[in-house]
Parts: structure tokens; sequence; C-alpha cells
């Protein structure tokens, strides 16, 4: 499998963590609204299909929604922060099309994984040529 991305094991996430918590608010603010950063994911492209995992430790699996529309899965979500509910939403454009049906997720020890098969090809005919 190819990996497409990869933010799970990011050298620089204990770098990002602590700048997240940064007591002075109008930099923690700033660092924060850099946006699309939660939840950390990794991306894998196989022959058959696209593996997304992403990391939702603490997260409801009854307040998440995973969608796909268009070519694109979107994933959706509400976590209890300290007493504050945020919520959060990424979203990837996959180049290829896929197989809608058969999109399936699961969440394990706060990992979601979304499994999204590549639609098959049609396959060749060959079309009979009539005589007029």
């Amino acid at each position: 499998m190819r990996t497409y991305l990869s933010t799970i094991n990011n050298p620089w996430r204990l770098f990002d963590e602590l700048l997240g918590d940064f007591p002075f608010e109008p930099l923690s603010a700033v660092w924060r609204g850099r946006g699309g950063q939660y939840p950390r994911v990794n991306v894998w492209e196989g022959e058959r299909e696209v593996v997304v995992e992403a990391e939702v430790a603490g997260v409801d699996p009854e307040k998440m929604e995973v969608s796909v529309d268009a070519n694109v899965l979107t994933l959706k979500g509400t976590k209890e922060v300290a007493g504050e509910t945020a919520e959060f939403q990424r979203s990837f454009s996959l180049p290829f099309e896929l197989d809608e049906e058969a999109v399936k997720a699961a969440t394990k020890n706060g990992v979601l994984t979304v499994t999204i098969p590549r639609k098959a090809a049609p396959e060749r005919r060959k079309i009979a040529i009539a005589k007029l």
C-alpha cells in the first residue's frame, strides 16, 4: 500500500500539541485556528481500496459521522474537551471513483478506520456492427 497522508506518525506532533496548550491565549488561539488538524489521520492506497485511519480517542462513536459525496470523504464529530464541546470536520477528495455502497467504518481503541473500495471498472465489451 502506498501512503497518501500521515499525521498520526508526524514527528512534529509533540510540538503541535505543546503549542496547542500554550498559555498565552492569543497565540494559542491563532495556532489552533490553523484548522483541519484534528483528527490526525493516515491514508493508504491499495490496488482495490483506500484506507483512512483517524485518531478519535475520547470521541463517542454516536457523535461521529462518516459520509461520502461525489468522491469526497467527510469525517465529522463532537468531542468533549475540558467540559466544553468541540466540533471537528475533515474532508478528503479521493482521486478515483468509489463504490459508495461498500464503504465501511469501524472504531477500535480510539482509532476510526474507514475502508473505501474502488468502483469496479466497466468491462470492455465488443459492439456488433450491423450491415445496412
